[in-house]
């Protein structure tokens, strides 16, 4: 599908060039698609900047969506909620450049405000498992979950975005094992 491929060529072109050097005609090219239908389907390069940071986000809260519907136990569901989210920075290196570099770079107010809401609802999507997770009685104490989920997340990315300029000094299972540690141990009681 057009639409696919053109997400996946700005973000590429967003995360190399920044948001204000990328120009919709090298989108396009590397899309291999005509401008024509680049902006058929995003009217501008905002909008198109826009759909590929709701892109990614969407991709992690449905990954996340599955291990929570599932039987596995808690432990795991948190070790597969970090796992996703390690692997939508570390697996779209592209992606995780336009979060850490360009999502506040000078945008449109309009969309800028669009983004901020996009990450308002991961942190709310995260914070209503730790909300979960305290009905259950998996959580140790009387926490915020919404200060809980967006220090997760936070921990989440600065750790990503460490790991990519120390890929040499740290496994893929380390970050994993650190975040987990962290977020298991701070917030729940012993997970088996």
């Amino acid at each position: 599908m057009s639409k696919d491929k053109i997400i996946d060529a700005a973000t590429s072109v967003f995360s190399e060039c920044g948001y204000h050097r990328a120009s919709m005609d090298e989108i396009a090219q590397r899309a291999q698609v005509a401008k024509g239908t680049l902006y058929y389907n995003f009217p501008g390069k905002s909008q198109l900047f826009k759909a590929v940071v709701k892109a990614g986000f969407e991709d992690i809260m449905e990954r996340t969506k599955t291990v929570i519907h599932s039987d596995l136990k808690m432990k795991e569901q948190i070790l597969r909620i970090i796992r996703h989210h390690l692997d939508l920075f570390l697996d779209s290196r592209h992606f995780a450049h336009i979060v850490f570099n360009e999502m506040s770079n000078g945008i449109e107010p309009d969309v800028l405000d669009e983004l901020k809401q996009l990450r308002r609802e991961h942190v709310s999507f995260i914070a209503s498992i730790f909300k979960e997770a305290q009905c259950e009685d998996y959580v140790v104490r009387d926490i915020d979950a919404n200060l809980a989920a967006a220090s997760t997340i936070g921990i989440l990315e600065s750790t990503c975005n460490y790991y990519l300029s120390h890929q040499e000094a740290y496994s893929r299972e380390d970050l994993e094992s650190f975040v987990f540690t962290v977020v298991a141990e701070g917030l729940f009681k012993p997970l088996d």
